[in-house]
């Protein structure tokens, strides 16, 4: 089979994994975070692969628009900026410099206005290599849409792995809020924007002579990008982090207002017996006992030397003690009350507990 054939059978296999990805989309979308951001990335894939329609189907006369839609997968990767931070972040920013990269691949972008139709023609064929003194404008483009994918893949995957580290501070039940997956689908983003610079890169100077290096280019991010929108696709719960980082890595709080702070927290811990509620998270226990989450969160490293994980555990074990040794309650129905599917685990974690815990609180 002819390597063009297969090519376009890889095209019509991403056409019908997007028709797939929008019906997911169309199906989720009153469950998903910020579906209006994810409906603009879906809708700029299409046109990120605009200069592979041409070559599929023939539309030669569209060549003035060829190169013109490359920014179009820094727009989706923005987008998708948009929807995840929210999921992470309790009080994100909206800071104007995550456009700045979209806006300088707009700029470049433009510069393929200066290759002339004919060359479009041709380049519909058999990709340029390269000639880059002469043939700039072709090569800067895809260059910077590489780079700039890259760069928001890495600022995405890092909050992802700032939210991760962070979670024992702020939930009690971790496994309930990770999102691993998508850690992993923008990590290979990442990767794959950075083989496409090399790619790119290669084809410029004439280390690597493939005649369709563009097409290379264009599937490789495009699929990538559609796995990023498959991925955004899935109702997730999260825990939106109600922490303020620098203040938490710093870690200074006055010793009267953390003793205040813990004291309020006990009492809002026994009181409302927040202790038997999966999921809790921080932020709704911050609400309910009336402290701002990261003065507790500093005040519980400080004087207790627990996250807020620890500290509901703590209650959580001292629960689970006393019903055990005042009732014939079976530790697995223990467990379960407390969110633990495995009641080896809780068996272990008690009797250790047991072992080294003080009085009860």
């Amino acid at each position: 089979m002819r390597t063009d054939m297969v090519y376009n059978y890889a095209l019509y296999t991403a056409l019908l994994f997007y028709f797939i990805v929008v019906a997911r989309f169309v199906f989720y979308r009153h469950r998903i975070f910020q579906n209006r951001w994810l409906a603009a990335a879906i809708l700029c894939w299409p046109v990120f692969m605009l200069d592979e329609w041409m070559r599929l189907w023939q539309l030669t006369q569209l060549a003035p628009l060829y190169g013109l839609s490359d920014v179009f997968a820094v727009l989706l990767m923005t987008c998708c900026y948009r929807v995840v931070k929210p999921m992470l972040l309790a009080y994100p920013s909206t800071r104007s410099r995550l456009w700045v990269p979209f806006w300088v691949a707009v700029i470049i972008q433009f510069t393929i206005l200066l290759i002339p139709t004919a060359d479009k023609l041709q380049w519909l064929d058999a990709s340029p290599s390269g000639h880059p003194l002469l043939l700039w404008p072709a090569y800067l483009a895809s260059l910077t849409t590489g780079f700039c994918v890259l760069l928001i893949g890495i600022l995405i995957t890092e909050h992802i792995q700032m939210y991760h580290r962070n979670l024992p501070e702020q939930v009690a039940d971790v496994q309930e809020f990770r999102v691993p997956r998508l850690a992993s689908v923008m990590a290979n983003t990442v990767v794959v924007a950075f083989a496409s610079i090399l790619l790119v890169t290669a084809a410029t100077f004439g280390f690597f002579i493939v005649p369709f290096w563009e097409s290379l280019h264009h599937m490789a991010l495009g699929v990538s990008l559609l796995v990023v929108l498959f991925g955004l696709t899935f109702p997730r719960v999260t825990s939106p982090s109600p922490l303020h980082y620098e203040r938490l890595d710093e870690g200074a709080a006055k010793p009267a207002e953390m003793r205040a702070v813990i004291g309020q927290a006990k009492r809002a811990m026994i009181d409302g017996k927040n202790y038997k509620k999966i999921g809790l998270t921080l932020k709704d226990f911050s609400d309910e006992a009336g402290v701002d989450p990261t003065t507790l969160a500093i005040a519980l490293h400080l004087e207790l030397k627990k996250n807020f994980r620890g500290f509901v555990y703590q209650y959580r074990l001292d629960y689970a003690k006393n019903v055990l040794l005042r009732s014939d309650a079976k530790i697995a129905k223990v467990a379960k009350r407390l969110g633990l599917n495995s009641d080896k685990f809780m068996g272990d974690v008690l009797v250790k507990y047991l072992r080294n815990s003080q009085e009860p609180h």
